[in-house]
């Protein structure tokens, strides 16, 4: 009976103090720098974007190795930008502008990133 108690008790035990041993200390740091003033601009580290291959059919194949038949392509009015059905753009480069990078002015033109606006 005895060995019975010591065992329910070693694991009564086990179970308080497990979480206590395994958590980070009080004063570790955490993960990410914010100790940004209010007078700077976050920075943004260039990022490189993802390349797409185009298919002797016209279709792209994406990163992920979905492929896009031609016909769900739509080309831009600017030569060599193509966009896709979930609204990136492609460049005359095979990079893809993620749709959430791109600024929409008001007569109907799109921004990107680098400064270049097409017509849509």
């Amino acid at each position: 009976m005895l060995k019975k108690n010591s065992a329910t008790i070693f694991l009564a035990a086990a179970v308080m103090f497990a979480p206590m041993l395994l958590s980070n200390p009080a004063n570790a740091e955490s993960r990410y720098e914010n100790s940004r003033g209010y007078g700077e601009r976050p920075v943004y580290s260039e990022v490189g974007y993802q390349r797409v291959v185009r298919l002797r059919n016209g279709g792209y194949r994406l990163p992920n190795g979905q492929i896009i038949p031609p016909k769900r392509l739509v080309r831009l009015r600017n030569n060599g930008y193509w966009r896709l059905p979930n609204g990136d753009i492609v460049l005359p480069s095979q990079e893809i502008v993620p749709s959430r990078r791109l600024v929409r002015q008001r007569d109907g033109r799109v921004r990107l990133p680098n400064g270049v606006v097409i017509r849509l």
